[in-house]
């Protein structure tokens, strides 16, 4: 393949996607492995500091639990906050059910309904008919194919009026 055609999979550079959005899943995996990593390092070494010299470390360990609650009050607040565009984005599905969703079922099942009674008119009105009547010359014709023969089989026992001359002698 030339390298100025483009194949039928996509675009030759390998890329799955023109947006950005695995490259911006990758970055979001990324970000909350590295904050987990720091957290747990800031544990261990908050937890060294408390165990060896609890004195001399009890200010910048107060401070640093105040850091990690301040934190968690904002994480908090954001997964309320989360949770409540949740719930608006719920209920605003919910309306568009009712007021999208429903009329469109209602127009299907119409719709249905419609069908349903064409198929049983077009069934009484036109197919039923055409059968009977095809069912009236099939059975005429075989009524007239059967008289047909009865009569060449009568024809065929009548004599023929060359069969009663006398036979010639030599």
């Amino acid at each position: 393949m030339a390298e100025n055609e483009v194949s039928p999979r996509g675009p030759a550079s390998g890329a799955t996607d023109a947006s950005s959005g695995p490259k911006f899943a990758r970055f979001i995996k990324a970000a909350a492995a590295l904050g987990i990593l720091i957290m747990l390092i800031l544990l261990g070494a908050a937890l060294t500091a408390a165990l060896t010299a609890a004195e001399t470390w009890a200010p910048l360990i107060q401070i640093l639990r105040d850091v990690l609650l301040m934190i968690l009050i904002m994480e908090s607040i954001l997964v309320i906050a989360a949770f409540a565009i949740l719930m608006l984005q719920a209920a605003g599905f919910l309306i568009m059910l009712k007021t999208e969703v429903k009329p469109i079922l209602d127009n299907a099942r119409e719709t249905t309904r419609l069908s349903k009674a064409t198929a049983q008119f077009i069934n009484s009105n036109a197919v039923d008919p055409l059968i009977q009547i095809k069912s009236f010359l099939s059975g005429l014709l075989a009524f007239l194919r059967e008289l047909i023969r009865i009569r060449n089989l009568v024809a065929s026992e009548e004599p023929r009026a060359d069969q009663y001359d006398e036979p010639k002698t030599p």
